[in-house]
């Protein structure tokens, strides 16, 4: 990792880190800035949210729980994404659905039993089930954003943040660990 992208990297952990950079996922985008360009997020859970999904894996989790990326120039194919914070956020996240967020699929996984969700058919929730999800996820999240308007460079930035939060509910490229191991388990359940 050359010095520049070091540097940023550290900054944007600093940044994701800081509890006064997060906001109420109930009030998204309010007191965020920047939405409309690409960048980074951080989800932290609150007291009681954290609680309902630590029992799954029988360990306390962090309150940062999951981070990402939205709008990187695809690393495969060259082609420039348009989604921005906002978009990907409240269009896949907060009232996505499962097929459309890895995030929301995560969260549906733990949350299965414990809110006693129902799948409509393998991989897509019921109505009912879907706003449940949604309700406890701006009941219980906060979100910090930090826009990065640098598409092309985007993904790397978010490989090196991920390297260094280790957020206990990402996947992808992620070391394994017991939780996620246990992950993988219940995605596979609602599947």
């Amino acid at each position: 990792m050359d010095d520049d992208l070091t540097a940023q990297v550290r900054h944007a952990c600093e940044f994701l880190r800081d509890p006064a950079n997060a906001k109420p996922a109930a009030a998204f985008p309010e007191g965020q800035r920047d939405v409309e360009q690409a960048g980074l997020y951080a989800r932290t859970v609150d007291a009681a949210g954290r609680a309902a999904l630590s029992t799954a894996f029988d360990i306390e989790l962090p309150a940062l729980i999951y981070a990402g990326q939205a709008g990187a120039t695809s690393s495969r194919s060259g082609v420039e994404r348009g989604a921005t914070l906002r978009s990907r956020i409240i269009g896949n996240h907060l009232r996505g659905n499962i097929r459309s967020s890895t995030f929301r699929k995560t969260l549906t996984a733990v949350l299965f039993e414990p809110l006693d969700l129902q799948l409509e058919r393998p991989g897509k929730l019921d109505t009912l089930s879907n706003a449940m999800v949604s309700e406890w996820m701006r009941a219980h999240l906060h979100i910090a954003t930090l826009a990065c308007p640098d598409r092309a460079t985007l993904a790397a930035l978010e490989h090196g943040v991920l390297a260094a939060l280790d957020p206990p509910l990402n996947l992808m490229g992620m070391a394994p660990t017991e939780t996620r191991k246990r992950l993988k388990a219940l995605r596979k359940q609602i599947s």
